[in-house]
Order: structure tokens, then C-alpha cells, then sequence
């Protein structure tokens, strides 16, 4: 220990350059650790340039020689009056906590620079999938029930009323452009699909059979295809493909008087 007091000046420089070397080398690992967390966590995320093990092996490498430092230090400076064996222990203890303090500090300034990546990170506009046309339950085709069709009775509705309030279209209403949505490539699945823009009116047909089809909304949200041959809910083994846009149709509620008041107005009318 004689030699060690000798020399305790240099040991004190070359403990100060080794911890200030040791500390710059585990803050870049710190940063760069941030980054790669973020990048794991948000895939929009910058893509950092070194992954995690060579990142990890230098804040290490930076922390253990900070903690020799440390001991180093504490050897040269503290408990020079203090028996051989009590200084060197003294050294040990000062240089585990030095690597306990170093730890802490890499995990908070990793976890700071992880979180400000991830607020920094611009929102990516994502594209929304094409509709699929298909009878099984997604929730695009998920139909809101089901029930058999039956015919009115002609009893029931001796005289079909008048609209009440008949409005004149010169055009159809939601008309589709036709000139800018075309029709439908080849389905690639096997499965017809419709545009994404489709608006509940617009009629497509399927080129392959011929049946006409047209577009209705759901009350859960997303589009069904409607036959206009029956009005049934389109099933996929139904559809051949591809599915043409060619129009759009339009629907008018004719309203029913109620009971006896519509039954007495017939008869009176007979």
C-alpha cells in the first residue's frame, strides 16, 4: 500500500479519465438503447443503426470501466489510514455501487429517450382495405338479419295509394362516376371485391353471370350486396366475378293507410 500512496496523484488523474471515458461511452449506449426500444415498440419508428447487443455491450463496457474507476479512485483517495485489507474492501464496495448507480442512470435516460422517439413519431396514414363481397359472417357481409320473403296478400292492399310526396330526380341520387371508378379488376382470391368508395344505390354486375347487384348499408356499418333478382343477401358461392359497376338505383316508400281507414276508402271508392 506504501507504493500505492507513492503514486495516489496519478492514480487519481487516471481514475478521473477512466470514469469521465467510461460515463460518455454508457450515455451514447443509453441513447442509442432508447431508440432501439422505441423501434421495437412502433414500427414507424426510426430504425436505429446499431440492434440491441452491440448497444447493450457498450453501455457494459462503459459502465464496468466507471466502476474500476471508482475503485481505483477509492483506493488512491479514501481510507489511507485504514489496514491493507480494509482499504481494498472499502474500494470493492465503492465500485459495485458505482456500477448500481451506473445501471439506474442507463435505464433512466434509455426510458427518456425512448419516450420522446415515440411522442416524435409522425402518424402514418394507413390505406383502407377493399371491401369484400362475401355471404359469411364478417363485418362487412354480416347480415342484420334474415327472413323469408312472402307475397302480400291481395286482400290486404286492394289499391296501391299514391306517394304523398312525389319528388321529380333529374339525375340519379349518389350517382357513381364512372369515368373515374371503372370497373373492378380481376379478383385475385378467388373472392369479387367492390370499390372502396362504394355508396349505398350503386348497382354492379357480375360479368361472369350476369345477375345485377345492388350496394346497401348496414346499421353496424360497412356495405352488402343485394340481389335484385330476389333482394336476398349476396353469398360468395353466388358470385363469379368480376363485379362491374354500371349505376345506381333509387328506392321510393309508398305509404299504407292503416286497418279499416284503407279498407272503408276501397270499398267506398268499388
Amino acid at each position: 500500500m506504501d507504493y500505492i500512496d507513492d503514486i495516489a496523484g496519478r492514480l487519481t488523474a487516471a481514475a478521473i479519465a477512466f470514469a469521465v471515458a467510461g460515463l460518455a461511452v454508457a450515455a451514447l449506449a443509453a441513447t442509442a438503447l432508447g431508440g432501439v426500444r422505441a423501434s421495437e415498440k412502433w414500427p414507424s419508428a426510426p430504425v436505429p443503426r446499431l440492434g440491441r447487443p452491440a448497444v447493450m455491450t457498450g453501455a457494459l463496457a462503459g459502465l464496468v470501466v466507471f466502476a474500476l474507476a471508482a475503485g481505483l479512485f477509492s483506493l488512491a483517495q479514501f481510507g489511507t489510514g485504514l489496514n491493507a485489507n480494509l482499504r481494498v474492501l472499502l474500494a470493492v464496495g465503492v465500485d459495485l455501487a458505482a456500477l448500481a448507480l451506473g445501471l439506474w442512470l442507463v435505464s433512466y435516460v434509455a426510458g427518456k429517450v425512448e419516450m420522446r422517439t415515440l411522442i416524435n413519431v409522425p402518424d402514418q396514414p394507413v390505406n383502407p382495405p377493399p371491401i369484400p363481397v362475401s355471404g359469411d359472417p364478417t363485418r362487412y357481409q354480416m347480415p342484420d338479419y334474415t327472413e323469408t320473403p312472402m307475397e302480400p296478400e291481395p286482400q290486404d292492399y286492394p289499391t296501391a295509394p299514391e306517394p304523398r310526396h312525389p319528388q321529380q330526380y333529374s339525375g340519379a341520387p349518389y350517382a357513381p362516376d364512372t369515368a373515374a371508378t371503372g370497373s373492378l379488376p380481376g379478383a385475385r382470391s378467388k373472392v369479387p371485391t367492390i370499390p372502396t368508395d362504394t355508396r349505398p344505390g350503386w348497382v354492379f354486375q357480375d360479368r361472369g353471370t350476369g345477375a345485377y347487384y345492388a350496394a346497401v348499408a348496414q346499421s353496424r356499418g360497412g356495405i352488402s350486396l343485394l340481389a335484385l333478382d330476389d333482394f336476398t343477401v349476396a353469398r360468395t358461392a353466388s358470385l363469379v366475378g368480376p363485379l362491374e359497376l354500371v349505376g345506381s338505383v333509387e328506392a321510393t316508400v309508398w305509404p299504407l293507410e292503416n286497418g279499416e281507414n284503407g279498407r272503408t276508402e276501397a270499398e267506398a271508392e268499388q
